[in-house]
């Protein structure tokens, strides 16, 4: 028995070409199958922290402590809106349409400078021509949840630096636009966005999907790289048994 174990290892040869394909591909696909996994688990977190942010009692927005995680976290805050500094966020699609999320600055009552994503609006007659956006006029209380961005942004095209107003932008970075409009006392501007709710004064096309992929989308395209490897160590078996059983016969 010892023998045929002995004779059955001895007809392993493998192609060093063949052991080089797949010293390449094998890891990576096992990387990529993991990497899904961890981004199942990422949008789960994600989904878990939105739905217990729905259930908390809203809170004053100057009560906020930025230190911690805020994000998706229902505010309420009392002031006006900067109508003069508007923001076009650029490359946002709803529905297949193409259009901008309209960025504001509101001035709280407490001093406090926030960036107020009033939601979507598509593109004016062309891109040459920027939308009108309604103003909102006066003081007014808005509801709105906290936006911390995840990870670096995707920019879609290069930032132009215009004289007027509007301004169309290609990220949402809160203290950079705060300057932009004026406000350069950055410990009175608030660090992230706030989007605001459905029955906000001012508020647009609300389309924030929480996430864009599904967790079982990644945890499909984590088996499907796991099958692969599975595939490409099975036929690296077989072809390397079989090339000695074939010298063997000779």
């Amino acid at each position: 028995m010892i023998a045929t174990a002995y004779n059955r290892m001895r007809r392993f040869r493998a192609d060093w070409k063949l052991t080089l394909l797949t010293a390449v591909l094998l890891p990576m696909m096992l990387s990529l199958g993991f990497w899904q996994l961890r981004r199942e688990a990422e949008k789960l977190e994600l989904q878990a922290a939105w739905d217990a942010r729905q259930v908390e009692t809203p809170v004053a927005l100057s009560t906020v402590d930025t230190a911690e995680d805020q994000q998706y976290r229902q505010v309420h805050a009392r002031g006006h809106f900067d109508n003069t500094h508007v923001f076009l966020l650029d490359n946002r699609t709803y529905q297949g349409k193409v259009g901008y999320e309209v960025i504001v600055p509101l001035m709280t009552d407490e001093g406090t400078v926030a960036l107020v994503n009033r939601g979507w609006q598509p593109l004016g007659v062309s891109r040459a021509e920027l939308p009108l956006v309604a103003p909102i006029e006066g003081s007014v209380m808005i509801a709105a949840s906290i936006y911390q961005p995840v990870g670096e942004a995707f920019l879609l095209g290069s930032e132009l630096e215009t004289g007027g107003w509007p301004k169309v932008i290609q990220e949402l970075d809160p203290p950079r636009l705060a300057a932009l409009a004026g406000y350069i006392d950055k410990a009175k501007v608030f660090p992230y966005s706030l989007r605001l709710s459905e029955a906000a004064p001012g508020a647009l096309i609300r389309y924030w999907p929480v996430i864009s992929t599904t967790p079982e989308k990644h945890r499909g395209y984590a088996v499907q790289w796991f099958l692969m490897a599975t595939a490409l160590l099975s036929l690296y078996l077989y072809y390397s048994t079989r090339a000695e059983s074939t010298d063997n016969s000779r």
